[in-house]
């Protein structure tokens, strides 16, 4: 039954893929502006790998997120890609391999023009988390040249940097590895390492481990680690939807060489956007006004009377002689007869006829 079941998900992955392919690009990378990703695709399309889809998409790259300094907060390690420098790619040179890579000085030269033209520059990124695609600025602040050192190290290829550090620090990395997640499904072995480890079904992703071991991905490959690492500890970094917050765990595996978990991989387990992103993204939700109800309002409810006592004499409420009035409210107002009249004949005799001689 469950490898039926997965069967049927790598059939579904493989029909996604096959769609995919019209756009050259998976739809996971769709959200980046095509103008930041033209100089990678006419690279490729050259090199005649443009249409072959898993290589197009291996090949397309960024600027990963390695590490962010305090005051940077506002980009994200491990998840933030940096496809471009205030809406324009970033600048690419080849090798005699045709393998490509970014210009580093020609990113300084760019990011030195910001510096002397307001001191502000738009990092345009790219995120893992849903695929999701944001501007982020920066701060560039002019470098004190008292502090320069004394032999300068630029050449004409090198302009030098005239800024303060940005706070983080990026790698050359293809947008895919992104993908390369491990969602935890469900918890099999009751106390096993993945439950004592304090992994939560559903809600965690193992994104990484320790000395890089999960960097090339693969569907088996976190499960060739654990095989591995029978008997012994393995520290996994560990993603939560919830939380949006990644925390490292150590494992013990067992003899066995196995997790305790169930565990999904590919098209269908990739880390979703955090709550709110797409909503924003989206604009604001049109909102439903129902017509108003027609409806009678019901009469007004009075507590009873309290009983009567004979010890003590009440003075009359005002507020029930009030409420008596707004019941009789256009009633027949003239008296009636009394019980001793309507007992006897209620119609008066005709007056006597008296003849004139």
């Amino acid at each position: 039954m469950f490898r039926i079941a997965k069967n049927l998900v790598k059939t579904f992955e493989q029909s996604v893929q096959g769609l995919a392919q019209d756009n050259e690009l998976d739809a996971f990378f769709q959200s980046i502006p095509p103008s930041l990703l033209a100089p990678q695709l006419a690279q490729l399309e050259q090199s005649g790998a443009l249409g072959d889809f898993s290589a197009a998409n291996s090949a397309v790259s960024g600027l990963r997120v390695l590490w962010v300094a305090e005051f940077q907060l506002q980009l994200q390690s491990y998840f933030d890609y940096i496809v471009g420098v205030n809406g324009i790619a970033l600048p690419l040179a080849s090798n005699q391999h045709g393998y490509m890579y970014p210009d580093y000085n020609a990113i300084v030269a760019m990011l030195n023009a910001c510096t002397q033209n307001g001191g502000s520059a738009t990092l345009n990124v790219w995120s893992a988390k849903g695929g999701t695609y944001r501007d982020v600025y920066v701060q560039l602040r002019p470098k004190d040249e008292s502090l320069m050192e004394d032999v300068a190290l630029t050449s004409a290829s090198d302009p030098g940097r005239l800024f303060e550090s940005l706070g983080f620090k990026v790698q050359w990395s293809p947008l895919v590895a992104a993908t390369f997640t491990y969602h935890i499904l469900q918890l099999n072995v009751a106390n096993g390492p993945a439950f004592a480890a304090g992994l939560i079904p559903d809600e965690d992703y193992i994104i990484g481990c320790q000395d890089g071991l999960l960097a090339t991905g693969g569907d088996t490959l976190l499960q060739d680690i654990v095989r591995s690492r029978a008997g012994q500890d393995l520290v996994l970094y560990v993603y939560n939807k919830v939380s949006d917050s990644v925390r490292p765990i150590t494992v013990a595996i067992g003899p066995d060489g196995r997790l305790g978990c169930g565990i999904g991989s590919g098209f269908l387990h990739r880390i979703p956007a955090v709550k709110g992103t797409e909503s924003q993204a989206q604009g604001p939700a049109e909102t439903f006004a129902p017509a108003p109800e027609t409806f009678t309002p019901a009469p007004p409810q009075f507590a009873a009377a309290p009983p009567k006592s004979h010890k003590k004499k009440k003075h009359a409420d005002p507020s029930a002689a009030g409420m008596s009035e707004y019941f009789t409210e256009g009633k027949d107002q003239s008296p009636r007869p009394s019980a001793a009249a309507a007992a006897t004949d209620s119609t008066l005799p005709p007056p006597p006829i008296t003849s004139h001689k």
